[in-house]
């Protein structure tokens, strides 16, 4: 490796370059690169751990930042510290690449908050050997003196990211304030850990001078092209005290790459997000746990005294094979307390205790005395439109393991029409085309079913879809061979952008209008029984009922032929607003169409015996169309048909529920954005068991709700999947309450990581 020589310094002893000198590694043939690790001074991970044991006592050298002004440098083992006046941290970087070339590991250590705090850099190509995986990369560095102007902070910026042969392009930049060493420490640990747990926001007290890329800085996942490294230029300034010298202020740019080594994953359970499984033979028997727990003396300690000891113990007490269980959920110990004393009032109450009537808390606490259990667990896939601004954005932060996955089988920002979803002006994502909320729900879609298969190791029975969530439901159960290589031709299907939407040539070709009659569409939630609309349509050519929902139903079609249909029904419409020709007579002019863009390879694993899948006997997903009442015929011919039929006739969502209940669905979980078609669910459900005690009892689930914490709402579904006694994995909620836990994201390789 080449590392850069250290600075010049001036006869005051401060490093100090001009700009044409500023290139530290420029006359290198390779850019630096400096692994560098994070650790953490009260309880090193295992990470940092490793690294301390791989190097000797004597290959090790410690840098800290004693104040403002003072470096001090701490030779190996006992020998007499070295004190240099320095404030450029790019400097102190020239000098300890020395010790880096030497195969040595430099130490940073510094405050933040007062809490000291430890980087570790050590040469790039040595911690590949050593198998140890950095949390970034120091690519190049420059500095200089002068104003501080944005042509010459920009010029220092350019000439760092020439010296790491990065294009301004690929890279976000950041800039702050860094009159200290210990800031400058502190800026350089935040890019870091921005980099290791792919966040893209601005670093704590940081204002930005560009950003190249485009991409907005709301706190939420970096997303990058694929198979590209992120980049970030970390732009230091540091500012005399005397507003005269302007000359004397330093500014300095790091170029900083991800590493392959993810920050260990937020934990899901903690002070504010307390979560207590209890498990029983008995209602008694879990009355008698919910008094021992509001008799120990650990629930009025400090919050995280409780939620990282209780709450460990709560969950090595639990029995996932107990017949009965309860969740208590809340944000604070003193909560937790009203929690269980309601949960115990509610086991007193005669239709939860003896009729099975469920108990929940909007705080999420939960409890069945019927549960359903798995054998009819169903995933409900919604359609278009259910998808907005910011949904799940911190995610990541929990369960980076997940998005790294997801980021190496496709591109995930396409997936989720990042640009549109996250964007700074919450109006864009109102404002996305067809083509760009079916992509975006299907990813939705596709995530959370990631995040409940693999990580939860929740298992259906069924899955079925609302309109598109047919289309998501394939995509997400690893059926199609390649789901990935739909985001493009859905981008530029003439379906999507003109057939149904858009121009709506589908429409103009079925009402024969010429090329210059406008057609001024729109649809109409309407509280009404389906059998009042149907019989007034003959009189509304250019109108139609598009969905029954419930005691809701969905026209669509010429607006001014909508509105006269609602006024001969005597209703009030809501207006949708939404541009689609789905369910409607002229989308069967596309019909074939349809079916030809959803006529798709699939995984080998996916392909079954012919006899079993037509008597649908075996073990795997039965899947459930609203197009006809037997489970699709898993082969593409049947897939794409279905989809087509579904797609382009009007849709029964009711009847399409009540089917998938004669068929054994009992516990619907909704796996997309927001939570539509559980309402829609539970109000379906309600009027059938109103209608005839012979039907069976359902629920409604949802793992996300919009203008809720996504993390809190996730929580919800599975405290009352535990409830219902469906088999998940408490691992992700365990493992950071134990000190010993490993993190999520050491279970992924982070091999083949851009870099």
């Amino acid at each position: 490796m080449n590392l850069a020589p250290p600075l010049a310094t001036t006869h005051n002893g401060q490093a100090e370059t001009s700009i044409a000198d500023k290139t530290i590694a420029e006359k290198s043939a390779k850019p630096l690169r400096i692994a560098v690790l994070l650790g953490d001074a009260v309880n090193l991970d295992s990470h940092s751990a490793q690294v301390l044991g791989t190097f000797a006592e004597r290959e090790r050298v410690q840098i800290c930042a004693a104040d403002a002004n003072q470096l001090t440098v701490h030779g190996p083992i006992a020998h007499e510290p070295k004190v240099y006046e320095q404030r450029s941290l790019t400097a102190l970087l020239g000098q300890a690449t020395t010790a880096i070339e030497q195969g040595k590991l430099v130490e940073l250590k510094f405050e933040d908050g007062n809490l000291p705090q430890y980087l570790y850099l050590l040469d790039g190509l040595r911690a590949a050997k050593l198998r140890l995986h950095a949390h970034a990369f120091i690519a190049g560095f420059a500095a200089g003196n002068g104003t501080t102007g944005v042509a010459n902070a920009a010029a220092i910026a350019n000439a760092a990211l020439a010296a790491a042969k990065r294009s301004p392009a690929q890279t976000v930049q950041h800039q702050t304030v860094a009159n200290t060493l210990n800031e400058a420490f502190v800026a350089l640990r935040q890019g870091v850990t921005a980099l290791a747990t792919r966040t893209q926001a601005p670093l704590k007290g940081t204002t930005d001078i560009k950003q190249t890329n485009n991409t907005n800085h709301q706190a939420g996942y970096w997303f990058s092209d694929q198979h590209q490294a992120r980049v970030l230029c970390l732009n230091l300034v540091a500012k005399t005290s005397h507003q005269a010298d302007e000359s004397r202020n330093l500014s300095q740019s790091l170029v900083l790459t991800q590493g392959t080594q993810l920050a260990a994953p937020k934990a899901l359970v903690d002070e504010n997000r307390l979560f207590v499984p209890i498990s029983g033979d008995s209602i008694n028997e879990l009355k008698a746990k919910l008094f021992q727990l509001l008799s120990s003396p650990d629930i009025g300690a400090p919050e995280w005294s409780f939620a990282s000891h209780q709450l460990a113990f709560w969950f090595e007490r639990y029995n996932t094979n107990a017949p009965l269980a309860l969740v208590l959920m809340a944000a604070s110990s003193d909560d937790l307390k009203l929690e269980a004393k309601a949960m115990l009032t509610a086991l007193e109450n005669d239709a939860i205790r003896h009729h099975g009537q469920p108990f929940k808390t909007p705080a999420g606490s939960c409890f069945t005395a019927k549960p359903l259990e798995d054998a009819g667990l169903t995933f409900v896939y919604p359609g278009v439109g259910t998808v907005y601004a910011n949904m799940f954005n911190n995610l990541h932060e929990y369960f980076p393991a997940l998005y790294h996955q997801l980021e190496r089988e496709g591109d995930l920002s396409a997936m989720l029409q990042s640009p549109q979803i996250y964007a700074a002006d919450v109006k864009t994502a109102a404002g996305m085309s067809l083509s760009q909320q079916a992509i975006s729900g299907v990813g939705a879609s596709y995530l959370f079913t990631k995040l409940l298969t693999q990580v939860f190791n929740i298992k259906p029975k069924m899955a079925l879809g609302y309109s598109m969530g047919e289309a998501a439901m394939w995509a997400s159960l690893d059926v199609w061979q390649t789901p990935h290589g739909m985001i493009n031709a859905t981008e530029n299907s003439d379906i999507f952008n003109h057939a149904i939407s858009g121009e709506l040539t589908a429409v103009r070709r079925a009402w024969q209008l010429a090329d210059d009659e406008a057609i001024v569409w729109n649809s109409f939630v309407v509280r009404a029984d389906s059998n009042e609309i149907k019989a007034l349509l003959p009189e509304f050519p250019r109108a139609y009922l598009a969905i029954t929902q419930g005691d809701t139903c969905v026209i669509a079609g010429c607006e001014t032929s909508c509105k006269a249909l609602l006024a001969s029904l005597g209703k009030r419409g809501i207006a949708a607003n939404r541009v689609t020709a789905m369910h409607t007579a002229p989308a069967m002019l596309v019909h074939g169409q349809v079916q030809d863009f959803y006529t798709q390879a699939l995984k080998p694993e996916a392909l079954k015996p012919k006899a079993l899948k037509a008597a649908a006997q075996d073990s795997s997903i039965r899947f459930i169309s609203a197009a006809q009442t037997a489970p699709v015929i898993v082969d593409s011919h049947s897939i794409g048909r279905a989809i087509a039929d579904t797609f382009c006739s009007p849709l029964d969502f009711s009847a399409l529920i009540q089917n998938a209940t004669e068929q054994g669905a009992r516990l619907f979980v909704e796996v997309g954005a927001d939570r539509q078609t559980s309402t829609l669910i539970d109000k379906i459900s309600h009027a059938h068991a109103s209608q005839s005690t012979a039907n069976a009892a359902t629920a409604a689930i949802a793992c996300n709700a919009k203008g809720a914490d996504a993390i809190t709402s996730l929580l919800k579904c599975l405290a009352q999947l535990i409830s219902h006694r469906v088999p998940l994995s408490l691992a992700p909620l365990i493992q950071p309450l134990s000190a010993n836990a490993a993190p999520l994201s050491s279970a992924v390789s982070p091999e083949g990581e851009p870099q």
